[in-house]
């Protein structure tokens, strides 16, 4: 088994934890931005919305990634 493999089957567990951490983290902003802007902190609020997009498309950009290595896991298999 080579190094490479040993990285892919890693990978294969470990991208979507950090994909669904990250999308768990980004709501929890999201949700936050909303809560400041209730309590009339405008700029905290519209920080807080800005890096929770930001960390959602991260999010979802690591699990495009995980299905890349999953597919080619696939492929190496067969």
């Amino acid at each position: 088994m080579s190094r490479l493999e040993i990285l892919r089957r890693s990978l294969l567990y470990l991208l979507p934890a950090i994909s669904i951490a990250i999308l768990a983290f980004s709501v929890y902003l999201l949700l936050a931005s909303v809560g400041y802007m209730e309590r009339g902190f405008v700029g905290t609020s519209l920080l807080s919305a800005l890096i929770g997009f930001a960390l959602l498309s991260a999010s979802l950009y690591v699990m495009r990634l995980a299905a890349y290595v999953y597919a080619s896991e696939k492929r190496s298999e067969s």
